[in-house]
């Protein structure tokens, strides 16, 4: 997988979309403060990503696609198959959470995109983001690597954040048909 490229064109489609991108992460990050509205929110902004790929028109209002029922039970689904190990980790102790953390951000990296690209229930994205982080490790590990160097400068300066989260996930939509090609050839 060409890095250099794949940030390129993300690049690209979120100039494309700024305000669109901006507004979304805006609406994201405040409208996660009331717990119920993260998982479907972060749907939205994933469902924003990808019609940016696809050359489609991104609008604000389509951060709000994981509302629609069946998408928010999904996503509400997915959020606690993933984050009750790494809450239990931190219970028991933070280096465990820390390691949870770190190994799943690995192997289901691409499930929410997969639950939008592929219109997958929260199981069979999580299932097939499995294997392809087990086939396409070395490019997973290097896509987790930019996504939180990415999020983490943006984490720092807090308004960066709105530009280095709709950013992310615009890396890892256009990067899932690379690692899935690679996987089946």
């Amino acid at each position: 997988m060409e890095i250099e490229a794949l940030l390129k064109d993300s690049w690209e489609i979120f100039q494309n979309n700024m305000v669109a991108y901006i507004v979304g992460a805006l609406i994201t990050i405040f409208g996660s403060i009331i717990i119920i509205t993260s998982a479907p929110l972060a749907y939205g902004l994933t469902y924003m990503a990808a019609k940016g790929a696809r050359g489609e028109t991104v609008e604000i209002a389509d951060v709000f696609a994981g509302f629609k029922p069946d998408k928010f039970i999904q996503s509400w689904i997915l959020f606690l198959i993933i984050m009750i190990p790494i809450f239990i980790g931190f219970l028991l102790l933070v280096i465990p959470g820390i390691i949870i953390g770190i190994a799943f951000s690995i192997i289901f990296l691409y499930a929410l995109p997969l639950m939008v690209l592929k219109d997958l229930g929260a199981v069979d994205a999580l299932k097939e983001s499995l294997e392809i982080a087990k086939a396409n490790l070395q490019d997973t590990i290097i896509l987790v690597v930019i996504v939180m160097i990415l999020n983490a400068i943006g984490s720092a300066i807090w308004i960066g954040t709105i530009l280095t989260m709709p950013f992310s996930v615009l890396l890892l939509i256009l990067a899932l048909p690379k690692v899935t090609s690679a996987t089946s050839t």
